[in-house]
């Protein structure tokens, strides 16, 4: 996330004047990339910037706002979706303006970096000087911004958690499932992600409920049987987890009215029995 904003704010002409990370070799490139000055921690980062970004993870947020200095009327902001501005609160208490800027977007090393936040939606929090300046910010970088109350930041970020995050989980599981067909993991990943793709673009599109698709939607009580059968005997360990995502698509194909009530109790008796 720290390179694929610093990337993103160089693009949109800000100036990106430091970087700092646990990791110093893999930040010497991206320094050298944005012409930016190398430091060896947060502490040192602050002194080179207004505008100081925390992309660390959620329980270092806290312990490495402690650590900065020389923070008075500038802009201390972290990139955690679960949590409020209270992890901020030594650097507020020290005169710094605080807010948090999260992009609801996948963003993975080697993957696409800035260019996967153009379009993206991001919930931006902060007092009106941190707002305002992140609003701008965000617009700079194609994202679109939304504002979430505090005491659903964590309903919020597990709404994005089960797409951007839990659902990879269910993709490279679906991937390998394709060994037991001879076939490797790639051409298996190849399928599966341009077929996510499209379900996106679906989603975007349709809108809920009409992009809830399969068998559950089609009431097709003998395919999910036979699902479960093969599953039983190829990958047992997601039986349960199959059962709750065909559950799941039942509410929004009584929505659309596409099943009948017999069709929805043939699909319950075969997620039963």
């Amino acid at each position: 996330m720290g390179t694929a904003i610093a990337k993103g704010a160089q693009a949109a002409g800000r100036s990106v004047t430091a970087v700092a990370s646990r990791h110093p070799e893999r930040a010497a490139g991206l320094a050298e990339e944005l012409g930016a000055v190398l430091v060896g921690d947060a502490a040192e980062a602050s002194d080179h910037a207004d505008v100081i970004m925390l992309c660390v993870p959620d329980d270092a947020i806290a312990p490495v706002a402690t650590t900065l200095r020389n923070v008075g009327n500038k802009l201390v902001v972290h990139t955690a979706g679960a949590k409020g501005l209270v992890v901020l609160d030594v650097a507020a208490g020290r005169g710094a303006h605080t807010g948090s800027l999260h992009p609801v977007m996948v963003v993975a090393a080697g993957g696409r970096e800035h260019e996967a936040l153009c379009g993206a939606t991001v919930a931006i929090d902060g007092g009106d000087v941190a707002r305002d300046w992140l609003t701008s910010f965000a617009r700079d970088l194609h994202m679109e911004p939304v504002s979430i109350p505090a005491e659903h930041r964590a309903l919020y970020h597990l709404s994005a958690a089960m797409v951007g995050g839990l659902m990879t989980g269910l993709l490279a599981s679906a991937v390998d499932l394709w060994a037991v067909l001879g076939l490797d993991r790639k051409t298996g990943a190849t399928a599966m992600g341009r077929m996510v793709q499209e379900a996106g673009r679906n989603l975007e599109r349709l809108g809920i409920p009409e992009a809830v698709m399969g068998p559950a939607v089609r009431g097709d009580a003998g395919t999910i049987e036979q699902h479960l059968r093969v599953l039983a005997v190829e990958a047992p360990h997601l039986v349960p987890l199959y059962r709750v995502l065909v559950a799941r698509c039942l509410p929004y194909a009584q929505e659309r009215g596409v099943l009948t009530d017999s069709q929805i109790q043939a699909i319950v008796d075969v997620l039963k029995h």
